[in-house]
């Protein structure tokens, strides 16, 4: 079980440097380039990766807690759209710093889960149910997609 946790933090990990390492040295202008989620550019993509994570970290929370998701709270696409319109002013450097500061929260959670926690089972509000060992696999799965994005439109 112990192997297992840290295969999954070694995973997130891997995959957050791996973003780090692609936008790292980007120009103003490949920031703006468009990629193909609609109407997100390479940095809109970078701030929504900068800003999800602590959503993530709420359900991790609720799970160990054995609380239910807000009935309230909005829904993703309204999330996701609300936390990269707040970032758009930021300069990029900023959003930087708020991916890496977001993925040592998430690796100080992580490091402090009994390798017994990730088989905890929860009820995800869109997934249904799902462990939070499936959930933190998330992660890695999330920076990689959307890096992949961000690279293809700077590449282009």
């Amino acid at each position: 079980m112990a192997d297992r946790k840290q295969d999954l933090i070694a995973d997130v990990e891997a995959a957050r440097r791996e973003v780090l390492e692609a936008v790292a040295g980007l120009t103003p202008a490949q920031w703006q380039r468009p990629t193909r989620n609609e109407g997100w550019t390479a940095k809109d993509t970078l701030a929504h990766l900068a800003s999800i994570e602590s959503r993530l970290r709420e359900m991790f929370g609720l799970v160990l807690s054995g609380g239910a998701w807000p009935a309230d709270a909005p829904d993703l696409d309204t999330y996701n759209a609300r936390c990269v319109a707040e970032r758009r002013a930021w300069p990029p450097e900023r959003v930087v710093d708020e991916l890496r500061r977001s993925g040592a929260e998430t690796r100080r959670l992580l490091d402090g889960l009994a390798p017994a926690d990730l088989d905890r089972s929860w009820t995800h509000p869109i997934r249904g149910a799902v462990t939070l060992g499936a959930l933190v696999e998330i992660i890695p799965r999330h920076l990689r997609e959307h890096g992949a994005e961000i690279r293809a439109a700077v590449e282009s």
